[in-house]
């Protein structure tokens, strides 16, 4: 671009200088006149020409237009292709969790609770073959087979939380402060929202606070937590916050990364504000869908 402008104001020593996020010019040293190239109040660029060469004012002024509606389309073109690109990204993390918690679904049923209920069968198969003969032993079995069947359950339980976690069935509120009940850190919850909301809403609301509340027990070193729900001009907006180190990154590590990706999905926004050594905020903004 720099070559066609000096082509067309006939100035070999013209220079493009672009403009930075704050729109300040970071002219070069010895710089000739200069000619801001805006559109729509948007600064752009500026050109540095030599005013004994180009003295032809409305000449200037349509090669900064038309330079101008060049960069202006240029911008957009590059944020339409970085949206495209994080957008192919997030599909593919969203599939490739996926496929993670079917896996890991998948294990946790074969090495847990299908090999519990498989010595469950076979215990049961035992006291079928010694309840008449020795009534002492088949009652021993039959209460080992009493607790297997009883660890079966809660890891099946355990299971289907994971999947859908059955206390949002009495409202996102409860299930926040069952959700605080079981953490390692002390939490406070603080729900400003007792109304039901939609499902999507509710789960992401959820495993938000879910994955961030697990990211404090493993990571934070934190003595206490809070969960606060609240209303937004848009939705709701539920906030994570600690006391612990800091520090934490959502492009670091597949939880925060997924969440984001679950959040953007309904159109809102994640958060996370973690310096070092002062606490990490996760804040997830949901518009009522």
């Amino acid at each position: 671009m720099q070559r066609a402008l000096a082509d067309a104001l006939g100035d070999p020593g013209l220079r493009v200088v672009y403009a930075e996020q704050d729109g300040g010019l970071p002219l070069p040293v010895g710089s000739g006149s200069v000619a801001a190239v805006e559109r729509d109040g948007r600064r752009f660029a500026a050109l540095v020409y030599d005013p004994a060469i180009v003295d032809d004012p409305e000449l200037l002024d349509a090669v900064c237009a038309a330079a101008a509606f060049a960069l202006e389309n240029e911008s957009l073109h590059a944020e339409s292709q970085a949206r495209l690109a994080e957008l192919h990204s997030s599909r593919e993390r969203i599939v490739a969790a996926g496929d993670a918690e079917r896996r890991r679904l998948e294990r946790n049923l074969h090495d847990g609770a299908q090999q519990r209920l498989v010595a469950l069968a076979m215990q049961l198969q035992l006291i079928q073959a010694t309840i008449r003969r020795d009534p002492t032993s088949a009652e021993a079995l039959a209460t080992a087979a009493t607790d297997e069947l009883r660890l079966s359950l809660k890891e099946l339980r355990e299971l289907a939380r994971g999947i859908h976690p059955a206390a949002l069935n009495w409202g996102l509120a409860s299930a926040l402060e069952s959700l605080a009940a079981r953490s390692t850190v002390p939490t406070a919850v603080t729900c400003e929202v007792t109304d039901r909301l939609s499902e999507r809403v509710e789960l992401a609301a959820y495993f938000v606070a879910c994955e961030a509340l697990a990211n404090i027990a493993k990571y934070a070193h934190a003595t206490a937590a809070s969960i606060t729900l609240s209303r937004t001009d848009e939705g709701v907006a539920i906030e994570i916050a600690d006391d612990g180190v800091g520090g934490a990154d959502a492009e670091v590590g597949s939880g925060l990364r997924g969440l984001v990706d679950r959040v953007e999905a309904l159109a809102g926004n994640l958060l996370v504000t973690s310096p070092a050594g002062a606490g990490t905020v996760v804040t997830a903004e949901l518009p009522l869908v």
